[in-house]
């Protein structure tokens, strides 16, 4: 397939996306995140981190105006490559419903016709969920994040007998921890498999941002029965419970809540104080409800869309 060049929309010029684009493209996504969920969330090093794992010319989508500024961002990864997950940027300004229909439309062409596109829309973006749904989007699931602030020190964990806990040891733990991961999404009602390399890109396990100090498992001898899978985000200075997973065999044992406080506990000694995780709002393991006995709150909502 060809590279996109570049298109005239009436009023707009829509072309692929350069290296010299970055800080510009990541003021833009930063002021809609900011909107949508309270805070930038990206970087023009995140940003361009990002970009490694796209072919500019052919996956992104930049909409300046007849002035050269920059109105809509549009962007088409595989994620997996089983499916696609698509993003869109507006800027604010007037005709923002034709701008954003015309940059998915562009996307979706880009797409295999086969596979399904995904995206994430907030709540908080009604212009963003008009967009999708009139683009043919229906929204599956709503994530709740929620979040706690560590003023104090953490409770202490609280272990059922016979488990141990230890972070994750690189060039051991990969498989084991992919396999238990994996199972225990079976239960989320609408996990999409993943092969170890797919798991791997979406855990960012290959990333300068990845610190296996932070991933933590708990053990009957040498199995792992869950795991608490973090990430820490230094722009925004939050930590994130990215994956929190525990068995069927050892569930109903308090594993989930001791994962919880033991990764609490590791925030607080290295000085984080803001601890946020998402789960589906319908959850089939009443997630929520374990997540407000460890004192977080709910602060934000965000709906998957799909089509195809």
């Amino acid at each position: 397939m060809s590279a996109f060049s570049s298109v005239d929309l009436d009023g707009f010029r829509v072309r692929a996306a350069e290296a010299g684009d970055v800080e510009a493209v990541a003021a833009l996504m930063g002021a809609q995140n900011t909107r949508d969920y309270g805070a930038p969330g990206i970087s023009k090093e995140d940003l361009r981190r990002r970009w490694e794992g796209l072919d500019l010319s052919q996956d992104t989508w930049l909409a300046l105006t007849a002035g050269g500024e920059l109105a809509g961002y549009a962007e088409l990864r595989p994620d997996p490559p089983e499916s696609y997950d698509v993003a869109l940027y507006l800027a604010d300004g007037p005709r923002q419903m034709e701008l954003g229909a015309a940059l998915l439309e562009l996307a979706g062409r880009r797409a295999t016709p086969s596979l399904p596109i995904y995206s994430h829309i907030s709540a908080a973006n009604p212009l963003g969920v008009q967009i999708f749904s009139s683009a043919g989007y229906r929204s599956q699931l709503s994530f709740l994040i929620m979040e706690r602030i560590l003023d104090t020190p953490p409770e202490a964990a609280q272990w059922a007998s016979g488990i141990s806990v230890r972070p994750f040891v690189r060039g051991q733990d990969e498989q084991a921890v992919y396999l238990v991961d994996e199972e225990a999404a079976l239960d989320k009602g609408y996990h999409a498999p993943l092969s170890f390399d797919g798991w791997s890109r979406r855990m960012s396990l290959n990333s300068p941002r990845f610190d296996p100090g932070l991933w933590f498992l708990a053990c009957q001898a040498e199995a792992i029965a869950g795991e608490a899978l973090n990430l820490y985000h230094p722009e925004t200075q939050t930590a994130w419970v990215d994956h929190l997973s525990v068995l069927r065999a050892w569930r109903k044992q308090g594993l989930g809540q001791a994962l919880l406080l033991h990764s609490f506990g590791e925030f607080f000694r290295r000085g984080i104080r803001r601890v946020r995780l998402s789960v589906d709002s319908q959850s089939l393991t009443n997630a929520p409800r374990l997540y407000a006995r460890v004192g977080m709150e709910t602060v934000q909502e965000y709906h998957v869309f799909k089509k195809g």
